[in-house]
């Protein structure tokens, strides 16, 4: 969509990382994007702003589905911008627009960035990968949000919404053969880390699910569950 009222004013203008991710996205038109792109060939610093944001992202954008929505929905839209809203409202809404659209892409990226804190610059041909996964299940307001840094092969899992039981929670790595490797048992709230054993490390890719179960108290690992799963997620790298 065509944003007929011009380039944004100075003290409108995102920030370079902002600016970065809303060109990754594809939420420039017109004259904002072509600054953009100019910015990205003249200026070393944005286009590396540009390359990060596209390594981030690409994974999770290859999750989805591309729908086209109906020609109805954008005509309504635009509609609407073009009889009421003044151009600082226009602006305002397709911030908003960024934030819709982008949300569950951008929802890994930002919380990994709370998750395991800053890291050095790189150059996008050296940025780490690293690992998250959510698990959910049948269990009400259960939610395991996991993240795993290969270069230290440290994982750390924020527990939220388990209920009390006489078992603990233990994750396990399930891969492409089906068999479920306990990663040992974590506590019931909060955030738990752990050191992944070596011979498990390899086994955290996009091809592997996280799985809970509840076990009975235990200083090591289980060999085998001895329950069904109560929450799983999919290994998404980024």
């Amino acid at each position: 969509m065509v944003d007929d009222t011009g380039p944004m004013k100075d003290d409108e203008a995102p920030d370079d990382e902002t600016l970065a991710a809303e060109l990754v996205l594809g939420l420039l038109d017109g004259e904002e994007k072509a600054v953009a792109l100019r910015k990205q060939l003249s200026d070393p610093k944005f286009a590396h702003a540009v390359d990060a944001w596209n390594h981030r992202v690409d994974p999770l954008f290859q999750e989805f589905q591309e729908v086209e929505p109906a020609g109805s929905v954008w005509d309504g839209i635009e509609s609407r911008l073009d009889n009421g809203p003044s151009g600082g409202t226009v602006v305002q809404m397709k911030r908003w627009r960024m934030g819709a659209i982008a949300s569950g892409a951008l929802a890994a990226c930002l919380a990994l960035a709370l998750i395991v804190g800053p890291t050095p610059s790189v150059s996008p041909s050296e940025t780490p990968s690293v690992a998250v996964a959510q698990l959910t299940g049948d269990i009400e307001g259960l939610v395991l949000a996991v993240s795993y840094n290969p270069a230290t092969a440290e994982m750390r899992i924020d527990v939220n919404g388990m209920p009390e039981t006489d078992t603990a929670p233990e994750i396990w790595i399930v891969g492409q053969d089906g068999v479920f490797r306990s990663l040992g048992q974590i506590g019931r709230d909060g955030i738990s880390e752990m050191t992944v054993p070596n011979d498990h490390r390899e086994l955290i890719n996009s091809t592997a699910t996280l799985q809970l179960t509840m076990e009975p108290p235990s200083d090591t690992p289980h060999a085998k569950p001895t329950g069904e799963s109560v929450a799983s997620g999919k290994v998404t790298i980024i």
